[in-house]
Order: C-alpha cells, then structure tokens, then sequence
C-alpha cells in the first residue's frame, strides 16, 4: 500500500497506540508541499480537522502531485490519528536573483512533540534551477534559511522535534540538523531525509556530526536517481518503489508493509540506479563548477519566459523561441561551451550504460560466485 492507504489503515489509531514512525515522517514531509501559508496566520497554529480551505486551486497550487496531496490530507482530516495535529509557522520565500524556493511549516503532534518539515522542489523552474546549483556551489541558497527557520521555530513550542523533508526539502533537513547548534541537538529526535541529495563537503568532518550521526535517517529507493547525488551517509535504507528511476522519486510510489506498517524495503538498487548515480557523480566531480554554472545558466535563458516546467512542456516551442534572444547575451563561445559540457554529461550516462560495460561486469559477477 501507498502513503495514502496508510492513512485509511491507520487512521483510527492514536500515535498513543501507534508510535510515530518512518512512514508518518514521509507523510509530514509530503505536506510541505501544499500552501498551509493560506490557511494560517504567522505563529498561529490551526488543527488539520479545523483547517479553512477557501481555495482549492491555489491551496494546492505548485505541487508535482496536487491530486493525490489533496486526497492525502482529506484522509487526514477525517482520521482520529491526524486530525488533531497543529500546522502553523509557514514561512514562504521566493527570491528570483537568489534562486531561492523555500517553504517550511512546523506540525505540532497531541504528545507534543514537533515535526518541521521543509518543501522540496516543487513545479517552478525558480525551484528546479535552485535545486541544480548543488551542481556548482558548495550549498544551495535556501540552507541558511533553513537554519535560520529551526533556531525561530524552535521557540515556539517547548520539549523535542523532528525535522525532515523529501527531495530538497530531504537536504535543508540534514543542513538544520548539522548546523543548528548543540542547545537543539538535545532536543533533536530524528532527522529525515526522504530521497535527498547529500552536502558536498565530507559531513563526517563536522563535529556536529560525531554528535548527531545516530540521529541521521536517510532514505533512498531501488530505483534512485536524487538521493544517491552526494550521498555520504552511512546505513542508508532502501525503499521498493514502484516507480522507475524519476518516477521512483514520488512519495505516493514508496510501498508500505501492510503487517508491520513500516516502509518496504529491497536489499540493494537497480542496475540503472547504480549507472545513473555513476554517470551523474563522473560529471559533478570532474568538470569544473564554472564550466557547469555556465552551461545551467544557458539552459535556463534558453526556456524564456517559463515560470513552471509545465508552462515549458505546453508552450515549449514559443517559449524556447523567445529564449533564444535572451542568450544573445552569451558569447559564442559561451554558448559552444555550454553545448559541450552537456555533450561530455551525455557521454558519461553512455559510457556507464554501454552493453559491453554491463557484459564484463556480469561475467565478473558470475566467476565470483563460481569461485
């Protein structure tokens, strides 16, 4: 079963009954996508079952899956075990010359315990173009905030917290929980990171890490294309998904035990996850960050006037035309520069994914296990 058969399942028991776990955390981070900011007042905290939706469109505006976000809290909203759960504190900030996307609410459980949960990328290209800056700088934009987030809403409630996220929202996560401070950490229960990409410095340099490593929950899916980017996490868990490789990154596509009500979890990843993850690291690390700044920054010029990627999917060709001017800005041989860091990024999926590759690695495989 999914995340929203979960809720159905277990809708009448009280987290006295059933303990918080992985999967409530999913759910919880999966909310972050939608625009509570509507429907609550600065620190005010409103019950799930009492929440006021005026309207429905822009309530669930912005989400990769707004169907199924809205079925997901309907659920919630007529079970006995969500409904009377506080949101409130929704911070929402868009800034173009940053390139900064965040969003992040904190949920107040009837133990009292608390959940901030940070948005992941969500349809616009401001979102996307954030998320690939992990490319070439060594953080994204939106961390500081989300740090910054943690150590304010922290004051609003008293006793421990958790803190998580899916996708991006998975990575500002572990950026809160390893730069929050040691007064925090106490209270720190859990951090959560549902199929976000890693930091790129070596975290198990921080001294915060030594303190908090037990504290780390990463999790990834057979078919991983996101969460394996800079993964340096140890004991990382793997969740069966029915989805392949991007499809597998949608939360409503991670299947639940329906005897233990824990996640489903699969021993090892695909073989196009391994490869993908190969490709992808290959171009990261060897490529210089000013070559792959420059070649993300034409990508972007080049979609125009986009504002979501379903405006690029709908209008692509008018859009791409009107793009075109705007990279008259770049040099030809910018542009030619930017054409070949991408030409080099097709070559890596090639080389990892060549049928002669995966036949020489099978025959080792096999001649392991003869011997």
């Amino acid at each position: 079963m999914n995340i929203i058969q979960y809720v159905y399942t277990c809708g009448d028991k009280l987290f006295s009954e059933l303990p918080f776990n992985e999967v409530d955390s999913l759910i919880f981070a999966e909310l972050a996508y939608i625009n509570f900011n509507l429907s609550t007042k600065d620190t005010e905290f409103v019950k799930i079952k009492d929440l006021k939706i005026d309207d429905t469109k822009a309530f669930y505006h912005g989400s990769v899956d707004a169907k199924n976000n809205e079925k997901l809290l309907s659920a919630m909203i007529e079970s006995r075990r969500y409904q009377d759960v506080k949101i409130g504190y929704c911070k929402s900030i868009k800034e173009e010359k940053k390139h900064i996307q965040f969003f992040a609410m904190t949920l107040i459980m009837p133990s009292r315990e608390a959940y901030i949960a940070y948005r992941g990328t969500d349809t616009s290209l401001l979102g996307w173009k954030e998320s690939i800056t992990i490319a070439y700088e060594k953080k994204m934009p939106g961390q500081e905030m989300a740090v910054e987030y943690i150590r304010n809403a922290s004051t609003l409630f008293k006793g421990k917290f958790y803190i998580g996220g899916h996708s991006k929202g998975g990575y500002l996560a572990m950026c809160a929980a390893l730069f929050m401070g040691e007064k925090l950490e106490e209270r720190l229960i859990k951090a959560y990171s549902f199929d976000g990409p890693g930091l790129k410095d070596n975290i198990e340099e921080f001294p915060s890490y030594k303190r908090i490593e037990n504290k780390l929950e990463k999790y990834l899916t057979s078919h991983d294309i996101i969460g394996v980017v800079y993964n340096k996490l140890k004991n990382v868990k793997i969740v069966y998904s029915t989805g392949i490789l991007l499809g597998g990154h949608d939360p409503f596509k991670w299947m639940v035990n329906r005897r233990d009500l824990t996640f489903q979890y699969t021993k090892d990843r695909s073989f196009a996850s391994k490869r993908s993850e190969e490709a992808m690291m290959n171009w990261l690390t060897k490529e210089k960050d000013e070559d792959k700044r420059l070649a993300v920054d034409v990508l972007f010029d080049m979609f125009g006037e986009s504002k979501t990627i379903y405006d690029l999917l709908l209008n692509a060709s008018r859009l791409i035309v009107n793009g075109r001017k705007k990279i008259k800005q770049y040099s030809q041989r910018q542009k030619d520069e930017a054409k070949e860091i991408f030409r080099r990024l097709g070559r890596y999926y090639l080389d990892s994914y060549s049928p002669k590759r995966f036949l020489t690695n099978r025959k080792k495989s096999l001649d392991n296990k003869e011997k």
